[in-house]
């Protein structure tokens, strides 16, 4: 009997402890979690001074860097139109007289790069279909990349072209028209 005392003591005393182990911890964490807790010593300060606007790095700008000259006949020989487009990270820039130079330079920033880069087709099939004399120049550099590019309106083929590049050249008709 004496030992079944023992057992029963022990096991009491066991269940105390762990209730009080338990108790403790319950405690411990909601101190952590207290807004009134004070900072622990492993609490990092901000630093003194935020850094200054003019202290963050510059990135560079985005976009596309072009400077055209675009000349456009109505019959291949006399000028109709003469601009000169200048973008700057993409917008319009300074001695820019292009009519439309806020649409020219973002298509540049997009398709227009490629355009205006890539060779011709010599080879293409192209439809036996005029839209009239007219002729345009693009040359000048875009990025930092000689550019001369020629379109015109003589066949299917041109016509595309032309249309594909309508933000720098204007719809492109037979009276010349902008």
């Amino acid at each position: 009997m004496e030992t079944n005392q023992a057992s029963r003591w022990s096991t009491r005393v066991l269940s105390g402890v762990a209730a009080a182990a338990l108790g403790l911890l319950v405690l411990s964490g909601c101190a952590a979690e207290s807004p009134d807790s004070e900072p622990t010593e492993t609490t990092v300060a901000a630093p003194s001074t935020a850094p200054k606007p003019t202290e963050q790095p510059v990135a560079p700008a985005e976009g596309t860097d072009a400077d055209l000259s675009i000349t456009i006949t109505s019959n291949g020989e006399d000028v109709t139109h003469r601009y000169r487009l200048v973008c700057a990270g993409g917008v319009p820039g300074e001695g820019s007289d292009h009519p439309q130079a806020e649409e020219a330079c973002t298509f540049l920033d997009g398709p227009g790069k490629t355009l205006l880069i890539e060779k011709a087709k010599n080879n293409a099939e192209c439809t036996q279909e005029s839209a009239g004399p007219q002729t345009a120049i693009v040359e000048g550099t875009l990025n930092d990349t000689s550019v001369q590019r020629a379109f015109a309106l003589g066949n299917g083929c041109k016509i595309s072209a032309w249309k594909s590049a309508e933000a720098l050249l204007g719809r492109g008709t037979a009276s010349g028209d902008q």
